[in-house]
């Protein structure tokens, strides 16, 4: 196959790179040609994986720049935060989420894992005021400590299921290319996230 997927990368402090990279190795595993774009480079292809880290329930300014520049796109998100994947606040993330990816393009799914966030912010926000937004009480910090074990194992092999499920979606310049990926066998699906 050729390069036909262009992956975005942006991570702040290596949670969204653990991601990415297990997602480069799915697609080696794979045999999915892709190219890992540099930042301020175009973005030429019709098939784009987005790796963002979560600001403010949505994507992180670098990618948010990104998404200005694209247009009639299929786009693939993965994303890591300080929050539970299956919360009420991943709901909102990933609704923004898709709701800013699809402005000027379709996307394909949201993926999100917890990643470890910078225990020195515990006490400032502690010390806010509980009507704050920002303010954390118990359970959040029982949560932020609970984010230093990830993104983790667990986090990498359903990262990898997640790519799997949605690589259908994507526009394939050659219409064998995807008849292909989906005819591998599910011992090698399997291999590819046991790393």
């Amino acid at each position: 196959m050729t390069d036909d997927i262009t992956i975005a990368v942006s991570s702040r402090t290596s949670n969204t790179q653990k991601i990415a990279d297990a997602v480069c190795a799915q697609l080696d595993e794979l045999g999915v040609g892709y190219r890992v774009r540099e930042a301020g480079e175009p973005v030429e292809g019709q098939n784009v994986i987005i790796c963002f880290w979560c600001f403010k329930s949505r994507f992180d300014v670098r990618n948010k720049n990104l998404l200005a520049e694209l247009s009639g796109k299929k786009i693939l998100v993965f994303g890591t935060f300080g929050g539970y994947p299956d919360s009420a606040y991943a709901d909102k993330v990933r609704r923004n989420v898709i709701g800013d990816a699809s402005e000027h393009n379709e996307c394909l799914g949201v993926f999100l894992s917890q990643g470890r966030v910078s225990m020195k912010i515990v006490e400032k926000r502690r010390q806010l005021p509980a009507d704050d937004p920002h303010h954390l009480d118990d359970a959040g910090v029982r949560r932020l400590e609970e984010s230093q074990k990830h993104p983790g194992g667990q986090d990498i092999a359903r990262a990898c299921s997640f790519l799997r499920e949605h690589l259908g979606g994507f526009a394939w310049e050659r219409a064998d290319a995807w008849a292909a990926l989906a005819s591998c066998g599910s011992s090698l699906r399997r291999r590819a996230c046991a790393r």
